[in-house]
């Protein structure tokens, strides 16, 4: 198994029964295993953390860029 493109994205949910807009999604998230945690967020909308996933698996399948070594890396939503 080639461990050159691992990454690492923990997702913690939980509600704030209070809150007009009640889930939380705390995600921290790195694209390179390497270097630790690169993000953490915490969102409340789940569409947009469905986004977020997708770009980062995308992050992860087109690997680092080509000027810097580094992954792509994810646009704050």
């Amino acid at each position: 198994m080639s461990t050159d493109n691992t990454g690492l994205l923990i997702i913690r949910a939980y509600v704030e029964r209070d809150s007009s807009a009640p889930l939380r999604a705390e995600i921290r998230l790195t694209s390179d295993v390497s270097a630790g945690i690169e993000r953490t967020l915490v969102l409340a909308d789940a569409d947009v953390v469905a986004r977020l996933v997708r770009s980062w698996l995308d992050d992860i399948l087109n690997g680092p860029t080509a000027d810097s070594g580094r992954h792509a890396g994810i646009t704050r939503p």
